[in-house]
């Protein structure tokens, strides 16, 4: 088909393509290689499943799919399209090198479908390039920002489906017999050039448009690695390397003894997974759009942060890879990632949950809170209290140790420390559970709900001690582990095999973390406990709830531990219960700015988080708020406090509803 001057052009396109497209990828990955080491080589048939599931089905990017955005959608059709025209181009090019090598070898049947399937797909981005460009420049949503280096690509790849139409309409004027029956674009292609008149320069037409499709092709390639666009390549792995550690979960320090430096100060204190994550970003600005930070007017954006350290790795990465020994890398914690934005997060990992290529934000920023609290001691004021209350008295509030189980004085509760022996399920009452006075009252419905389905239980009294989860998000991994590994020893010593929790964080810690450092027994939330006690009959539900409730999905029991059902199905289970649900219900639930140790800590900036979940739970009209935990309980009562609804709205546990309406034998 080519001439030989035509091939020698291809095969100089394809040298110098692979010329420049090597050495790029060769710097790419020499970055990559700065990062610490890190295992992510485990079970490569789940990693296979995950990766091939969610970029096949377009799961990564369906799952932000709502009413109000429908750009998942259009960049489904994009993908499925444009992943059809580049097989494409390899029969293109074959064909340009070697006439016969050309879909017809397979049959008129399948030629004829291909070129069909071809112009179909091309007709299918076009459209959907149209789509994203008036929705980034014309109707943008705030999570875009308009970017010429977006518009370049879009205008590209529209460029690229012009030109292969244009091909196809000028080389079916070049031939007697059409090389495929079935191209509708390109037969209506042709039909535009020859009423132009250009039917006796078809052959010449035909030869530019191919030449000038096969530069825009090749040039392309090598733009993708130099541009925003990186993540076309990088988020395919990045999602086969995706941690398979349980959902959540932080990776512990495992050198205190010997590192010189804990956390993360410097870009490459990162692992190479962390780097990778950086080039798979698509800035498509799902994550701050669902930050609670960003929402509530705080300087966090998860987006920023990612794009502001891949930044800080290109600027510096020569330097990087040319520095010697001895030399200062450059900080950048307080200058690429600010302070603010680190203590912002609260851990809630909304920015993960809809991140289309699997980023993991939140350990980020937790590493860079590990290095200011444990080398620079430099964390917010109120901080410096709680960590002397845990390390003193093993719980924030910093109340004695041995009042630790008087809230149980009157129930008749098996404790453990005063009477060992068996049991069935050790109750771990936590913190909030022993020692404010609110959440007291839910421990308290939980021991009448246990007592009443017959349950053997114990608690450990004053030998329980704090979790340690508020130490670990914050950034106090020694304290945590300290603390995690006296906990260990002693539930190893009462011979724990199964644990019930009523905080989702306390249950996410000693289920999914604890076990990094040997713990070994089965953690059930107490929804999960109750639901079950209702649907095995141990638990009966008596008396009317004629009242109108809505319900908040915790972040630690929703999106780290997928536990939604069951507080919903037990609030149904109370007759004329009326659930009346929020907008932002689970996996897209708002946080209520208690997480990653913000409990602890004052806003200072912007809006209080809990306000703002708390104005959506009130445009519901509920004379009740369901909560099911205690983080979240308390922000709501303070949310209403601060709304003035405090006498008209109250907020209850979901034992506390189970406890109120117990029909007792």
């Amino acid at each position: 088909m080519l001439p030989i001057a035509g091939k020698i052009f291809l095969l100089l396109l394809i040298g110098i393509t692979a010329y420049f497209f090597t050495k790029r990828a060769q710097y790419l990955i020499s970055l990559l290689k700065l990062g610490k080491p890190e295992d992510r080589s485990d079970n490569p048939g789940e990693r296979w499943r995950f990766t091939l599931g969610q970029v096949l089905t377009q799961t990564c990017a369906l799952k932000n799919v709502t009413r109000k955005d429908l750009s998942g959608i259009g960049h489904m059709l994009l993908f499925y399209g444009f992943s059809f025209f580049v097989v494409s181009y390899g029969f293109h090019i074959a064909e340009g090198l070697y006439d016969k090598l050309n879909p017809s070898l397979l049959g008129s049947l399948f030629n004829n479908g291909f070129f069909f399937l071809l112009d179909l797909a091309g007709l299918v981005v076009m459209i959907s390039v149209i789509w994203a460009a008036i929705r980034r420049y014309i109707i943008r949503p705030e999570r875009l920002e308009p970017s010429l280096e977006a518009g370049v690509i879009l205008l590209v790849v529209f460029s690229l489906m012009l030109l292969n139409f244009l091909v196809e309409g000028s080389r079916l004027l070049t031939e007697e017999k059409p090389f495929a029956d079935w191209v509708f674009m390109g037969s209506a292609f042709a039909r535009g050039i020859a009423n132009m008149g250009l039917q006796s320069h078809a052959h010449t037409l035909f030869y530019f448009f191919w030449y000038v499709h096969m530069m825009v092709i090749f040039g392309f390639g090598i733009y993708i690695l130099y541009s925003k666009h990186l993540h076309i390549l990088a988020a395919h792995p990045n999602l086969y390397f995706h941690s398979s550690l349980p959902k959540g979960t932080l990776q512990p320090i495992k050198d205190f003894e010997s590192a010189e430096s804990f956390g993360v100060s410097k870009i490459t204190d990162f692992s190479w997974k962390q780097l990778l994550d950086l080039y798979a970003c698509t800035e498509c600005g799902q994550c701050s759009a669902n930050c609670p930070a960003n929402n509530s007017g705080k300087p966090l954006k998860p987006k920023d942060v990612i794009i502001n350290l891949k930044h800080n790795l290109f600027e510096n990465g020569q330097k990087l890879l040319t520095k010697k020994e001895g030399e200062e890398e450059p900080l950048i914690v307080g200058s690429v990632v600010t302070h603010d934005e680190i203590w912002d997060c609260t851990n809630c990992m909304a920015c993960m949950e809809v991140c289309p290529v699997a980023i993991e934000h939140v350990d980020k920023l937790d590493d860079m809170r590990r290095y200011l609290v444990l080398m620079e001691s430099n964390f917010p004021a109120e901080v410096q209290t709680v960590f002397r209350n845990m390390e003193n008295n093993s719980n924030p509030w910093g109340i004695g140790m041995a009042t630790r189980a008087d809230w149980a004085k009157d129930l008749g509760v098996k404790v453990l420390s005063e009477a060992p022996g068996e049991f069935d399920i050790l109750y771990y009452v936590g913190c909030a559970g022993s020692f404010d006075d609110r959440y007291k009252k839910v421990s308290r419905a939980m021991i009448k709900i246990l007592q009443a389905a017959g349950i053997k239980f114990a608690i450990l009294g004053t030998d329980e001690k704090c979790c340690g989860d508020s130490a670990r998000r914050i950034g106090n991994e020694y304290l945590f582990q300290t603390m995690a590994q006296e906990n260990i020893e002693i539930f190893k010593n009462y011979n724990v095999k199964k644990m019930l929790a009523t905080c989702p964080h306390g249950y996410n810690v000693l289920k999914k973390e604890y076990p990094q450092f040997g713990a070994e027994f089965e953690v059930v939330h107490h929804t999960e406990l109750i639901l079950d006690l209702i649907k095995n009959g141990r638990v009966t539900l008596k008396g009317e709830l004629a009242k109108t409730i809505t319900l908040h999905d915790s972040c630690f029991l929703g999106r780290y531990n997928e536990i939604y059902e069951p507080p919903r199905q037990i609030l149904n289970s109370i007759p004329q219960a009326n659930l009346v649900e929020m907008e932002r219900i689970k996996r897209t639930s708002f946080c209520c700015g208690a997480g990653g140790g913000r409990m602890w800590m004052e806003e200072l900036r912007g809006k209080k988080i809990n306000e703002v979940r708390t104005e959506e739970a009130l445009t519901k009209n509920p004379d009740l708020i369901a909560t099911a935990c205690p983080f979240c309980l308390t922000m709501f009562e303070d949310g209403l406090k601060a709304k003035n609804a405090d006498e008209k709205v109250k907020v209850l546990d979901i034992a506390e509803f189970v406890a109120n309406h117990l029909l007792e034998n």
